[in-house]
């Protein structure tokens, strides 16, 4: 094996160095083909780069209703319809589909109790004192407790029924959305307060989030004379 690959790397080395350039010049040996970029500009289809916008479906509508023109699939999808999967770890069972011509998507939880029994362990562990080396660090400097462990399906509940629709990723990410979420857990899911207590120590005071649908105008406000 050892001979083959000196060889081998010598024979290489060997037509690299005996290569002949003698007869090119600077421009011969330029990376870029002129010819290529003094042409005119590719044409692009951008009917392939459209993105299905729902609606009516029309010829313009992109490759996903182009789809639905498969009889086969119209038929299959036109009808009443339904599927179940898990999620990747396996405690919550989704299913979508479609009933009596409106598409639907349920949710599952199926830990949702030993979610609630380990959040009442950690409380009463924590209101006797037992500090959390994983607990975050508050405000003051000290270490605190974990804040709450909320099941999936009502995190989904309370993104649908108070923001929209959005996700904690982006819920998060604003001051004021996030305090508004720790208020509708504290208000309405208190057994998944992981906090002493059970009142969570959010650090502004927000109004009280609007139900999809309320109108939003002074909704749990505080009034100041």
């Amino acid at each position: 094996m050892w001979p083959f690959l000196f060889a081998t790397k010598y024979y290489m080395n060997n037509n690299l160095h005996n290569v002949d350039l003698s007869g090119l010049n600077a421009e011969d040996l330029a990376y870029e083909d002129k010819s290529l970029l003094e042409g005119p500009d590719p044409e692009y289809d951008e009917n392939f780069l459209r993105q299905d916008t729902g609606g009516m479906v029309t010829a313009h509508n992109g490759v996903a209703d182009g789809l639905l023109k498969n009889d086969r699939l119209y038929n299959a999808m036109k009808g009443d319809w339904e599927r179940t999967t898990l999620s990747q770890d396996g405690n919550m069972r989704i299913t979508t589909g479609r009933q009596d011509g409106k598409f639907f998507i349920s949710r599952e939880q199926m830990n949702v109790e030993q979610v609630q029994a380990r959040v009442a362990a950690y409380r009463t562990d924590a209101e006797a004192g037992l500090p959390d080396p994983l607990a975050p660090i508050m405000p003051d400097g000290k270490l605190g407790y974990k804040w709450m462990e909320l099941p999936d399906v009502l995190a989904v509940r309370i993104q649908d029924d108070y923001f929209g629709g959005m996700p904690w990723a982006a819920i998060k990410r604003d001051r004021t959305l996030k305090a508004q979420f720790y208020r509708v857990v504290q208000q309405e899911y208190p057994a998944f307060i992981c906090y002493p207590h059970g009142r969570l120590p959010i650090p502004i005071e927000v109004p009280y989030p609007a139900k999809s649908g309320e109108k939003k105008f002074f909704k749990g406000a505080i009034l100041l004379n």
